[in-house]
């Protein structure tokens, strides 16, 4: 670039200069703009997906979910844990245990291998129907109502609705399950 304005050659060279710096510094701009914008768009970024099984559109987006993507991992959550037999009950416990909390994965553990030895020696078999699911978006917990029927050696052992709650967090659109636990009846105490 060459820059004949003026006279004197070491005043072209510095208008020259000048105008570097300023495409410099315009540019250096646009990367700044251009990155902010970037950041904005990754947050709003929302995942649309359409599953075979489902008749309507779920999405996650960061930290959220739709109602729908959350009614769909409660039944997959539920299914997994309340509706087994002495055959699938460990296989689906270990596949629940894929969408725990890191932090609370050993003990989650812990509890459904202990539930899995007793289905196997007792030949128990659970099925759980569920009745209403409510999203509480404010405490991340989702409370579920339904029927659960419990089977020892084919006799029907239990037949009671109940009440869980599931509490959840999202990690990078994730869905993490915190805990799934039973709700206390009035009566009971909360020591959970």
């Amino acid at each position: 670039m060459n820059l004949d304005i003026f006279l004197q050659k070491s005043s072209n060279i510095f208008a020259e200069n000048r105008l570097l710096k300023f495409v410099v510094v315009v540019i250096g701009i646009a990367v700044v703009i251009n990155t902010a914008g970037l950041f904005m768009a990754l947050n709003s970024q929302r995942v649309i997906l359409v599953p075979p099984t489902i008749n309507s559109k779920i999405s996650v987006s960061g930290d959220k979910a739709s109602d729908e993507y959350l009614k769909e991992f409660t039944r997959y959550i539920l299914n997994l844990a309340l509706t087994y037999n002495p055959v699938n009950a460990r296989s689906q416990f270990s596949e629940l245990l894929a969408v725990y909390d890191p932090a609370e994965f050993q003990s989650s553990r812990k509890e459904l291998y202990e539930l899995a030895d007793k289905i196997e020696n007792t030949k128990a078999a659970s099925a759980f129907y569920i009745h209403s699911i409510i999203n509480n978006a404010e405490k991340r917990r989702l409370e579920v109502t339904g029927t659960k029927k419990t089977y020892m050696v084919d006799q029907k052992a239990e037949d009671v609705q109940k009440v869980y709650l599931i509490e959840y967090r999202f990690e990078n659109g994730k869905f993490i399950l915190v805990r799934l636990y039973e709700k206390p009846a009035l009566g009971e105490n909360k020591g959970a």
